[in-house]
């Protein structure tokens, strides 16, 4: 990596919690070189009174409230820190319709977080500092040019016009933000087609895999019966009517699904299905383990506008561990034909299944590993990292061209 920079990151992600996030991944990795200030998701009052039902467990009540300080320093695995800022709550906003009253209850939101980003940025003595906003444009814009950024920068992982969670104002907003920032970095190759033609500046950096994690030799399945699992949520992108049809059709497949529940009602569904379990989610430590007891990892997203966009992490997970993949046709998947099983229906899905399990060799194992090596989060944010260079080259150019034609 190059010269140590200040970078801080508004995070949409939260950094804690029970799944694998990219720009947690980035943002550790970086954080080895430079000095990485992350702004924690911004929890919102509703989130604070679901945690003190029970129902929220990452949210801490005592740094929401400031009784507790909200600014503080992590050492994280490889002995690297990082600082996380928690926010004050937010009033919740995205259920608005009318876009003036979205914008008015942003503007409140946005000024309880710059004064609050602002003195974090002063206690760690952070001047003049790349801001990089990871997939939370409608903050991005209000808070634009008032940290006094060197380089502003919008890391895009997923196609805001799916996401039905931000989907009456998202749209609006990033179009305004890739249209202000110095550098976009999105994550498919599907993203860098849709938003390159807006940005300044648009760079792909794939999603990466933590070998540091998903690292082992898989065990011989004692079992007679083959294990076929998913890691991941199972959220809006599923296609559980392919998975009871999987499930159903193979009685002689166990079928393990590890990750949140979002959909309650059709995980409920597939767990009913005798040869099916369904565990929810996993300590992020232990998700390697159950990798390794899947003889084929699934990947059974719709084919829709949302994961027209994704670049699974899961996939270079699963092929860490020298898993079989299946996934469907979702999105551009071309990178790892040579390595995965690519369905274009569910009658292919299952017969891909029954490959998968024949192609279990030394050789195609070690073939999966080494594709996966390649694509490790510390590369990912060695390519992140030169995009921001070559961000500020450009920038530092375009400045001296302008000092040159005013003298």
């Amino acid at each position: 990596m190059s010269k140590r920079k200040q970078i801080v990151c508004l995070g949409f992600p939260k950094w804690e919690g029970d799944y694998m996030k990219s720009t947690v991944s980035l943002m550790s990795e970086l954080a080895k070189k430079h000095d990485v200030l992350y702004v924690d998701y911004p929890y919102t009052w509703k989130d604070l009174a679901f945690r003190l039902l029970g129902r929220e467990k990452t949210a801490s009540v005592t740094r929401l409230l400031g009784t507790q300080d909200r600014l503080r320093s992590l050492q994280l695995q490889h002995g690297q820190t990082i600082h996380l800022l928690t926010l004050p709550p937010f009033l919740p906003a995205n259920w608005l319709s009318s876009s003036k009253a979205y914008d008015q209850l942003l503007a409140w939101n946005s000024r309880i977080a710059l004064k609050e980003i602002q003195q974090a940025m002063r206690r760690l003595n952070f001047q003049q500092a790349i801001v990089v906003n990871a997939f939370n444009p409608a903050l991005g814009n209000v808070l634009a040019g008032e940290l006094k950024e060197k380089l502003l920068v919008y890391y895009c992982y997923d196609e805001i016009n799916g996401a039905h969670w931000i989907s009456k104002h998202g749209p609006r907003h990033e179009q305004q933000y890739l249209r202000q920032v110095d550098l976009t970095i999105v994550s498919s190759n599907r993203l860098h087609q849709d938003k390159g033609p807006i940005t300044r500046s648009c760079v792909l950096v794939k999603n990466g895999v933590s070998l540091d994690l998903f690292t082992g030799e898989r065990p011989k399945n004692v079992n007679t019966r083959p294990r076929i699992g998913y890691l991941g949520s199972l959220d809006e992108r599923i296609d559980f009517e392919l998975l009871t049809y999987l499930i159903s059709k193979n009685p002689g497949f166990d079928f393990r699904f590890v990750g949140r529940i979002v959909e309650k009602e059709a995980a409920a569904q597939l767990a009913k299905l005798p040869n099916c379990e369904v565990l929810g989610a996993q300590p992020v430590d232990s998700l390697a383990a159950y990798v390794a007891g899947y003889d084929v990892g699934l990947i059974p997203f719709k084919k829709n506008r949302l994961t027209a966009g994704i670049y699974p992490l899961k996939i270079n997970e699963y092929l860490a561990m020298g898993t079989p993949v299946v996934a469907t046709n979702f999105a551009d998947l071309s990178d790892f034909e040579k390595v995965a099983y690519i369905a274009t229906n569910k009658e292919s899905f299952s017969l891909l299944i029954h490959r998968a399990l024949a192609e279990q060799s030394d050789e195609a194992i070690e073939k999966r590993r080494n594709f996966a090596q390649a694509n490790s989060w510390v590369a990912r944010a060695q390519a992140f990292d030169q995009a921001l260079d070559g961000a500020l080259a450009k920038q530092s150019k375009i400045t001296s061209i302008g000092a040159r034609s005013i003298s």
